[in-house]
């Protein structure tokens, strides 16, 4: 075979092996910007909370409170926060309504799937807000009757 078909069949080769070698996988799209995740809990406890994501990429999946982790369909997202700052503005006592913020800090250290190599910061917020149960004329008991928690987690992605 001449040296000039030898290297154009070399090539084609090349080409087959490359495109079917890398048949079936597919690469998350490049996410750089701003990145908002939303959670969401209505019941204090074990229950998963509502988490969404939105920004640079969109998702929506849970929050896992024992790992610290916001889980997707294509991938988790582990976050250690850090808190700078808790108000808390006990139940008034007509309504038995009381609220709870927190500010701070937080980092994506670890993620997987679509996420991985995932890696920033950013500030977060957290807003509680409860209802106990009524005992008695401005008297409230202990039981929680409503709640509800929402943190905002924003960061750039760079």
């Amino acid at each position: 075979m001449p040296a000039k078909k030898r290297s154009g069949a070399v090539a084609a080769a090349l080409l087959a092996v490359a495109v079917l070698g890398t048949a079936g996988f597919t690469s998350a799209p490049a996410r750089h910007g701003k990145e908002t995740f939303e959670i969401v809990d209505t019941m204090p406890g074990p229950k998963h909370a509502r988490a969404d994501a939105y920004g640079a990429f969109k998702a929506k999946g849970y929050f896992w409170r024992k790992r610290a982790s916001l889980v997707f369909p294509h991938g988790r997202i582990a976050v250690h926060r850090h808190l700078l700052s808790t108000s808390v503005n006990p139940p008034n006592l007509s309504t038995c309504v009381f609220t709870e913020s927190q500010t701070g800090t937080f980092d994506v250290f670890y993620a997987t799937g679509w996420y991985k190599g995932l890696r920033y910061s950013g500030n977060f917020t957290t807003r509680i807000t409860g209802h106990l149960k009524k005992t008695g004329n401005d008297q409230c008991g202990s039981v929680i009757v409503a709640y509800r928690a929402v943190t905002y987690e924003v960061g750039d992605i760079p």
